[in-house]
């Protein structure tokens, strides 16, 4: 048996052991992307004041509010809505991960045949509406991201909530006890966010409380440090303490948070004085614009979110393989690299995987492996791409693609996201360098309305997007499952079973294997092109305290109850 259990510290947190959880996650002290520490303590807390008021800014308005659908689980939204929510763990920004003692008094594996995860609920964890919080929501959330119980919902993960047999709670309804049909490595990454039963039998049933009511409400109830105070669509959030937050204080009055697409505009507007905090991937335009103002406070930390080209692999002509691998293969990620966040972060070096970043390990097994390099992807060698090409019966005409038929290549659609502006820089060079096999790319610039959604809908032929690897066999399940959310049409039988075994390994070796063998399969077929993983920079007025580069996909809010003023 293995138990979760610890004293309380100030923030009501504590470290999870290796053996406690199955598979630990962490970023190697001596590799280019270590964060600084590299223990499990959570972040030191300065002193601050109660009271007052911060003002951040973020790209990307609120278009679905229900942080576990397929459209509300972007890197945006999931961090505007993370200060609502009950969360039974938390990451830290040395990347341990602690367990929420505000919410949980312990959580416990306490049967290994069949699986069996205990939690206990603190007494004192109710809604701000009063309702406590209990078993019954920990039963919904499992239901409604479960195909079993709810196949018309429109969950981002499926994973390990598919897997559980049973949930079943005490006569009070603070202790739930979940058996899982199969062991499942990670447990603790489930039940991220909880949604409120009470809040859902309002709304109807499963699939309509799912995705219509949870989605097209903004929050009746919140069970965070914060709560919805007004919304003003478009233009703003302002969040409020929640006076039935029964975790340690929060500090700041309010959080304001203003919509302003481009990092360019968010950096003058924090020069300015009409937002006192940005979170933003740094390029080294932003970075030197930080330095230069006056009572500023700035950090940038890696993250396990990383940038990747991606490929459909149905429809006319990119279900073609061997089209597919001459792409990856003309393209230079180096020189992509090189372009783009190389000059921000210079010592995050380029990613070979599409599994793990570099340095990372698992319970102190190195888990990362070059494993591009096996598939020749991205080494920019034309004559190797032409190859490919001519072997399948493709010719080049004048510069022009011609296909098998004798026909010539359409233009290829690289859909991007037009307010990051190293996605819009990614598309451009790859616009250039698949001119030399005669490929002809035309970039499609989307928003943030209509980005997400094309994304799911296979709406392009190319595409730049992130991904965060914080959830291991999770993470990529939803990307590249038969079926998954964000599949785009994508399946392949092999990395099916690949995902599911990962999934179900706890010996570490054996999981690290699976992984590998499982990023292998998806390089081949092309449908993830790993770049280089992500840095943010969270610069804000100097008065500020506890703000921290989170490296997990839930970003810099998750301790926004230790916020405040200096004293």
């Amino acid at each position: 048996m293995s138990t979760i259990r610890a004293p309380r510290p100030r923030r009501r947190v504590s470290a999870i052991s290796a053996a406690a959880v199955g598979l630990a996650v962490t970023i190697s002290a001596c590799a280019p992307m270590s964060p600084t520490g590299g223990g499990a303590d959570p972040a030191p807390v300065a002193e601050v004041t109660d009271g007052g008021t911060i003002t951040m800014a973020a790209t990307s308005p609120i278009e679905d509010w229900n942080p576990l659908s397929a459209a509300g689980d972007t890197t945006g939204q999931r961090q505007q809505q993370w200060p609502m929510y009950p969360h039974t763990f938390l990451s830290q920004p040395d990347t341990s991960i602690v367990l929420n003692e505000a919410l949980l008094a312990s959580a416990e594996v306490t049967k290994t045949d069949p699986m069996t995860v205990v939690y206990e609920i603190q007494d004192e964890a109710v809604w701000s509406d009063g309702t406590p919080i209990t078993a019954d929501d920990f039963i919904y959330t499992q239901a409604v991201q479960d195909p079993d119980s709810c196949g018309d919902c429109m969950a981002a993960f499926t994973a390990g909530y598919d897997s559980i047999e049973s949930i079943t709670g005490s006569e009070d309804g603070k202790t739930v006890t979940m058996v899982y049909r199969e062991p499942f490595s990670q447990w603790r990454a489930l039940f991220n966010y909880i949604l409120p039963s009470h809040v859902a039998t309002k709304y109807g049933d499963l699939a309509t409380s799912f995705n219509e009511g949870f989605s097209r409400n903004v929050p009746e109830v919140s069970g965070g440090p914060y709560q919805v105070k007004e919304y003003t669509e478009g233009i703003s959030l302002t969040l409020e303490k929640n006076p039935k937050w029964y975790g340690d204080p929060a500090h700041l009055d309010e959080v304001i948070i203003r919509y302003i697409k481009g990092q360019g505009e968010q950096v003058t507007a924090l020069q300015s004085g009409e937002v006192q905090m940005v979170y933003i991937n740094p390029t080294v335009d932003t970075v030197e614009q930080v330095k230069s103002m006056a009572q500023m406070t700035y950090s940038i930390g890696p993250t396990l979110t990383y940038a990747h080209l991606g490929m459909k692999t149905t429809g006319d002509v990119m279900s073609d393989k061997a089209l597919r691998q001459a792409i990856y293969t003309a393209m230079n990620f180096q020189d992509m690299y090189a372009r783009t966040a190389g000059q921000a972060a210079p010592d995050v070096p380029l990613m070979q995987s599409a599994v793990y970043v570099p340095g990372q390990k698992v319970e102190g097994i190195d888990a990362y492996r070059p494993n591009t390099e096996k598939v020749g992807m991205g080494t920019g060698d034309v004559a190797a791409a032409t190859a490919i090409l001519e072997d399948a019966g493709y010719t080049i005409v004048d510069g022009k693609l011609m296909l098998p038929d004798g026909s010539p290549l359409r233009d290829l659609t690289f859909l991007t996201y037009s307010a990051d502006q190293t996605r819009m820089d990614l598309a451009l060079i790859a616009q250039q360098q698949l001119k030399e096999i005669g490929v002809t790319i035309v970039i499609d610039p989307a928003d943030a309305a209509r980005y997400s959604p094309a994304l799911r809908e296979g709406a392009f032929d190319i595409m730049a997007t992130g991904t965060a690897l914080d959830l291991g066999p999770l993470s990529l399940q939803q990307w590249y499952g038969t079926g998954a959310a964000r599949s785009f049409g994508y399946s392949n039988p092999e990395v099916d079973e690949l995902l599911a075994q990962a999934g179900a390994e706890l010996d570490p070796e054996r999981h690290v294997e699976l992984m590998n063998d499982l990023d292998e399969r998806l390089l081949e077929d092309g449908v993830v092109m790993p770049l280089f993983a992500y840095s943010n920079m969270a610069a804000y007025d100097a008065k500020y305290r506890n703000i921290y580069v989170d490296p997990s996909k839930y970003g810099v809010t998750m301790n926004i109850e230790q916020w405040g003023i200096a004293g």
